[in-house]
């Protein structure tokens, strides 16, 4: 698998193209051919796999206390560049979007940031500490500012500066444990959710504090807080059963827009990249796929099950396939007909031959090209799986 600047280095007009065309062989497609074109074992289970945007390195979190960072030297071939030691179950590892920074998170109250550099080597640029498990910390659209989140009540709000470092730029006191926070794509907004069933959003004032916008309420934990791509919804999930959703009006507030129910927990709830559509995932086995309608309600359009509790699901880079996790030892990819239907086009499977309650799906996520999907398990295995039709490669004739 080659990272898109590999493909062809000498138009920038390539990917745009690239992208074009294989969205829409890959819509046209009934069903997928799955190829296995890596597999790389862990000694223990894995919380995630994910792979930079510019295709180039993978990175584990893992149970074993540790994140590994995999370089991409040949088809199928993933060298160690980089293990990161925590002195605790490690909870997260995310690439910025420039794919220039890693921030790895653990139970032992630190975030560590890692920056690539020139020479291909991965050098620690940071340290975040908290007086508690650092739970999650994700990157701002722009690359420049990290959001950490803690059991002591705080999110911390970091940013880059132009000689590598890292400085504390704000931090956020909430009245309970803070689950995670995210940066909406402009950079304006930040919603945390937290431990009193709370999730909020904050907006960036001009001396760059953040102030309280608005209070979410459910009934039940939080699950996820996710912005829109354009910036415009919000959609929050909760143990109650519920995936509400929140839109942004003209006068800068933020209003309650629709509810999207289940019958058990929401564990997830991701847009597609052009805002229009909304995938939640449930214990209760089920995702659902809703659109918008012009009236700003969400139309459910479609109902897909899984044999048991789905964690997760993340539509690919075209907006016309979802990709889910499930304790059910499966990754499904859901894929959108020419007449609006979503059908099932293919199922990726982990197995756990150790433990007999079975292998559960802990990530699984499409590649920026939407070429590969990288799923990791329980069984301790990450698996990078190239979509084919035909037998071939869905590529690109210049």
């Amino acid at each position: 698998m080659k990272s898109l600047t590999d493909r062809n280095p000498e138009g920038a007009y390539v990917p745009a193209l690239f992208f074009f065309t294989k969205a829409r062989l890959m819509a046209e497609c009934k069903t997928f051919k799955l190829v296995t074109t890596a597999t790389i074992h862990e000694h223990k289970a894995l919380i995630s796999a994910s792979l930079s945007v510019d295709g180039c390195h993978l990175v584990t979190a893992c149970q074993d206390h540790t994140a590994k960072i995999y370089f991409h030297k040949d088809a199928g071939l993933w060298e160690l560049k980089l293990v990161v030691r925590h002195a605790h179950w490690v909870n997260s590892a995310t690439f910025s979007p420039d794919s220039q920074h890693l921030v790895t998170t653990s139970y032992d109250g630190t975030a560590l940031i890692h920056s690539h550099k020139a020479d291909g080597s991965w050098e620690l640029a940071g340290i975040i500490a908290h007086t508690d498990d650092v739970v999650s910390a994700s990157f701002s659209a722009d690359s420049r500012h990290l959001v950490t989140t803690s059991k002591d009540k705080t999110a911390k709000v970091y940013g880059f500066r132009d000689d590598g470092s890292w400085e504390s730029e704000a931090t956020i006191l909430q009245k309970s444990k803070i689950k995670f926070a995210s940066f909406s794509s402009d950079g304006q907004h930040l919603v945390t959710a937290c431990k009193d069933k709370t999730a909020k959003i904050l907006s960036q004032q001009a001396d760059e504090s953040w102030l309280e916008k608005v209070s979410i309420d459910h009934h039940g934990s939080v699950q996820s807080a996710t912005f829109s791509p354009n910036s415009h919804h919000l959609v929050t999930t909760s143990k109650d059963g519920k995936a509400v959703i929140y839109g942004h009006k003209a006068d800068g507030s933020w209003q309650p827009e629709d509810t999207i129910h289940h019958t058990d927990c929401v564990c997830d709830a991701n847009f597609s990249p052009d805002s229009r559509y909304l995938v939640t995932a449930s214990s209760d086995n089920a995702i659902k796929i809703c659109a918008r309608k012009t009236d700003g309600s969400w139309e459910p359009v479609a109902n897909i099950s899984h044999e048991d509790e789905v964690f997760s699901a993340t539509f690919s880079p075209d907006g016309r396939h979802v990709v889910t996790g499930s304790s059910d030892e499966t990754a499904k990819i859901i894929g959108q007909e020419a007449d609006g239907t979503w059908l099932e086009k293919a199922s990726i499977s982990h197995h756990n031959s150790i433990n007999p309650h079975g292998c559960c799906v802990t990530s699984a996520a499409f590649s920026a090209d939407g070429s590969h999907v990288i799923t990791a398990g329980s069984d301790g295995a990450v698996k990078i799986t190239e979509l084919r039709s035909s037998n071939s490669l869905f590529t690109v004739t210049e």
